[in-house]
């Protein structure tokens, strides 16, 4: 039986299965993986704000939602998905039918606790599925991927098949060490080198500084990677109050200073180096039902 645990990663699976995402290989568009090492870390809140704020300027934004339970990033905008991608393949609705338009037209396609199980189909469903989204019509510049567990092997390949990996990280000791440790595991088993980080809830510029350049600097001399400060959402109540509402603080706070923040955010991302091409959604998916399919194979071996 395969472990998954931890860093006991088998080496030859993490190298199978960089290979088969083809990882360090841009994919046509940008598509970024959020991640945090912790619950409550303020991930999925941060996905859906900084989708809002690039829809703002300009890009055409796609989310994809983990989330098992409902309360990822389409709930975070106001959306309730009433299918997933198990609910695709049992003839229940179709993919198109399962996208959610959000505010400023944000798209949301809430794979749900129906991804975990993409590696146990069928060869004839992947492949079906594959097809589906192959032909899916959903033109992106960008998308968003909101992982719910950055622990669970189910999620790997989905979180891995990205071009970049964000990294939410909110104060206090526990936290930043959650979060080292998730950075470790992916550089060390995946052979991540890249990371981007941005702090949340923080007090004031100088904190950020410090604990950005604190763990960048550990990470760099340790690991042997590299961690880019993006910036830092600040202590905000109405973040809190736009999270309540179940709505982006950037289109219901405009003035706020976590909403300045977020722009700021946006604009650094849309100077990101970019692929030389654009792609569709149907490439990247590919990768991640070939990933999930392997995964599975390294389990049941």
């Amino acid at each position: 039986m395969a472990d998954f645990k931890g860093d006991k990663f088998n080496s030859d699976q993490a190298a199978g299965l960089r290979s088969l995402l083809g990882l360090g290989q841009q994919a046509g568009f940008q598509v970024i993986t959020v991640m945090s090492g912790q619950q409550g870390a303020g991930k999925t809140a941060a996905t859906a704000n900084l989708a809002v704020a690039l829809a703002r300027g300009g890009r055409d934004v796609l989310i994809i939602d983990q989330s098992h339970k409902g309360q990822g990033a389409a709930a975070a905008l106001g959306l309730t998905p009433r299918h997933d991608v198990m609910d695709v393949l049992a003839g229940r609705c179709t993919l198109d039918a399962l996208i959610l338009t959000g505010p400023d037209n944000v798209q949301v396609l809430p794979i749900g606790g129906g991804f975990s199980r993409l590696g146990r189909l069928s060869e004839r469903d992947q492949e079906w599925l594959a097809q589906s989204f192959n032909q899916l019509q959903c033109g992106v510049d960008v998308v968003l991927v909101d992982m719910e567990e950055a622990t669970d092997p189910d999620a790997l390949p989905l979180g891995l098949a990205a071009s970049e990996i964000m990294v939410v990280l909110p104060p206090g000791n526990t936290a930043i060490t959650q979060a080292y440790t998730l950075v470790k595991r992916l550089s060390q088993n995946f052979g991540k080198r890249q990371f981007r980080l941005l702090l949340n809830r923080i007090e004031s510029p100088e904190q950020a500084q410090a604990v950005a350049r604190n763990f960048a600097q550990t990470a760099e001399r340790y690991l042997s990677v590299s961690v880019d400060y993006l910036g830092y959402i600040p202590l905000d109540e109405r973040l809190n109050r736009a999270n309540r509402l179940r709505t982006s603080v950037v289109a219901a706070f405009p003035v706020a200073q976590s909403t300045s923040q977020f722009r700021k955010l946006a604009d650094g991302l849309l100077r990101w180096p970019q692929p030389p091409s654009l792609g569709n959604l149907g490439g990247f998916m590919q990768r991640v039902i070939e990933g999930g399919r392997l995964m599975e194979a390294y389990r049941r071996g």
